[in-house]
């Protein structure tokens, strides 16, 4: 759970950063989608070396060397310029971020069993969020009071690192006293990358990754843009540009739950087509006003959206694959997710290189065009069915919307023999 913070005060703040050092729209939007090409590719390598020597012991040590990666990014803040360098050791960063994630996934799948995931992550992600929520506004005012202070902005960006690191280091510490269920079981032969790729089109692991990337690929023309966006042209301070990202994660932190009872009551496919569907207006919102208080409120919906979407894509994913193929189907899915972010930000920054200031407009529209699309075209057969009476889209979006997660619901008594999980570091 402490490893929330690195994400609050660490790479949230990795965009403004690079605008600190003079960075222009462009170059923000390559420091913040190239580096996770990067690491989606390196995940290929991560993949086998995890499977090597083990998943747990892979994640410990790739945490470990992901704390020693903000001192040289805290030194850069002494410089004022190098913007170059920023982008190496983000690399590094993402690098190491991605390659923990399919060993840490496959270590979590074995500790999680199938009929208590939706609630278990649901519940840690209110946890997550709520730990985020709070470094993220951490990180955000010290950076404005050093802003305003003598200090200079630099030095609340060098505190703010300092934190994630420690953060980091707390949450290795809890990694190294967690187990793993299937560490002393006889290692089974897992499905070669070919054999998953062979597959692709077959299997329902294959539209789901194409869906979802897809997505990300059109988010992604525009979510670059949205720090530049607003620091130079709303013009905002480093507190209500803080408060504008933490109203996305208080909604997040507030919906988690209501997401995990939406994913237990009608299914992870389910919820996975309604929450896309929602995600769709929000980009092209921004348009409509530049009103402080409006922009709060499609934050905050955006933070309910995106809650939904980010859980049901990691149930799909856990359903669509097994202990012997998801290490290399969630490798797949993160390289070409990378691919598509990387693809979908270089169009967004093309737009702003041919029309400066007033493209950002015309990316925030194509972005949710192009979500539109994508969804309508491709979710209604995505996932796995689970339930043979498995309620209809349209009823399913109308619980959803007027919050209520157990209308239509059918229980029956289930009596479970729960181990206790342990938490993420």
């Amino acid at each position: 759970m402490f490893d929330a913070a690195r994400m609050g005060c660490g790479e949230f703040y990795f965009p403004a950063f690079a605008v600190l050092l003079g960075a222009s729209p462009f170059q923000v939007g390559v420091i913040a989608t190239v580096p996770i090409l990067v690491g989606s590719a390196f995940q290929l390598i991560a993949t086998v070396a995890a499977h090597r020597i083990g998943d747990r012991l892979w994640v410990i040590a790739s945490a470990a060397l992901q704390t020693a990666i903000f001192l040289p990014i805290m030194w850069l803040t002494r410089s004022g310029d190098g913007y170059s360098w920023l982008l190496t050791w983000v690399c590094l960063y993402w690098m190491l971020t991605l390659g923990i994630s399919p060993a840490w996934n496959a270590w979590m799948a074995r500790m999680i069993p199938p009929d208590i995931r939706s609630r278990y992550f649901g519940r840690r992600n209110v946890a997550v969020h709520s730990l985020i929520f709070l470094s993220l506004l951490l990180g955000g005012f010290l950076i404005d009071a050093t802003e305003r202070s003598r200090l200079g902005a630099a030095k609340g960006f060098a505190a703010a690192f300092g934190i994630a690191a420690a953060s980091r280091c707390v949450s290795v510490w809890f990694l190294t006293r967690q187990h793993d269920p299937g560490a002393r079981e006889e290692v089974r032969t897992r499905t070669s990358m070919r054999g998953v790729l062979d597959d692709f089109g077959r299997r329902p692991y294959g539209q789901l990754i194409v869906l979802i990337v897809l997505m990300n690929g059109a988010v992604n023309i525009s979510a670059a843009y949205f720090t530049p966006y607003m620091l130079h042209a709303l013009d905002l301070s480093y507190a209500r540009y803080t408060i504008l990202n933490g109203a996305i994660v208080v909604a997040r932190v507030l919906s988690s739950s209501y997401w995990g009872e939406i994913a237990r009551n009608y299914g992870n496919r389910r919820a996975l087509q309604v929450s896309s569907v929602l995600v769709i207006p929000l980009a092209s919102l921004w348009v409509v006003s530049n009103n402080y208080a409006f922009l709060i409120c499609i934050q905050l919906f955006g933070g309910f959206a995106w809650a939904g979407v980010e859980l049901s894509t990691f149930l799909n994913l856990l359903d669509c694959s097994d202990d012997d193929n998801r290490a290399q189907v969630l490798s797949i899915y993160n390289l070409l997710n990378g691919v598509m972010i990387v693809a979908g930000s270089m169009l967004g920054g093309a737009v702003m290189h041919a029309l400066g200031d007033r493209g950002y407009h015309i990316i925030f529209i194509i972005s949710s065009v192009c979500r539109a699309l994508i969804v309508l075209t491709i979710a209604r057969g995505v996932g796995i069915k689970r339930r043979g009476n498995e309620h209809s889209f349209r009823n399913v979006f109308t619980w959803v919307m007027t919050l209520r997660p157990g209308e239509g619901e059918e229980v029956d008594a289930v009596v479970l023999d729960e181990p206790r999980a342990r938490r993420r570091g």
